[in-house]
């Protein structure tokens, strides 16, 4: 978590509590892509354990891309929905005109957390596969990288720089998990 979590420390450390506000209102927006991936979420571990355990690879690799095909859908049209009415669901969550300015980085939260929110299933299958280390090593070592960018990129490109640097670290851990996941299965 504090790879994932602590953002907003880092742009007050490096940036100001102004930029703090607009960035936890352009993040709060965007973690409403969690709410139609949670149920899947809930729904698909107890699926992908029972074919792993059956060793039922192909319907497993069947399931995977169907599951990938629907929060795929459903992250590309909420992902549509920040790029045209972002700047005003800004203001209308915030109630200030201000934190338009946010919608930048709003867009650089959107990239990572709905590439999250797509292969969300890459930890169940990781663990299903008898491989609860390998998460923990990608997550320190993305995350790592990602807090040592920060102090490079962070001072320099401001908000949207700490939008983008989380959206790298989904990007970079979640690709990594679920493509050793994948290759796995194979």
């Amino acid at each position: 978590k504090i790879f994932r979590e602590s953002e907003p420390l880092w742009v007050g450390l490096f940036l100001s509590t102004e930029a703090v506000g607009y960035y936890k209102a352009a993040y709060s927006l965007v973690s409403f892509l969690s709410v139609p991936a949670d149920p899947l979420i809930a729904a698909t571990y107890p699926e992908i354990n029972r074919l792993v355990v059956q060793k039922a690879w192909a319907p497993l690799r069947s399931f995977l891309r169907k599951v990938t095909t629907l929060s795929f859908a459903i992250n590309a049209a909420a992902a549509l929905g920040f790029i045209f009415l972002g700047k005003f669901a800004l203001i209308l969550f915030t109630g200030r005109q201000e934190f338009a300015v946010a919608y930048p980085t709003m867009l650089a939260l959107l990239v990572g957390l709905a590439f999250n929110y797509t292969l969300f299933w890459n930890r169940p299958l990781l663990l299903s596969l008898g491989l609860p280390e390998f998460p923990i090593w990608v997550t320190l070592i993305v995350g790592l990288i990602k807090v040592t960018l920060a102090f490079w990129l962070v001072p320099q490109y401001g908000m949207v720089a700490a939008g983008a640097l989380l959206s790298f670290y989904y990007i970079a851990s979640v690709g990594v998990m679920a493509l050793r996941g994948v290759k796995q299965i194979k």
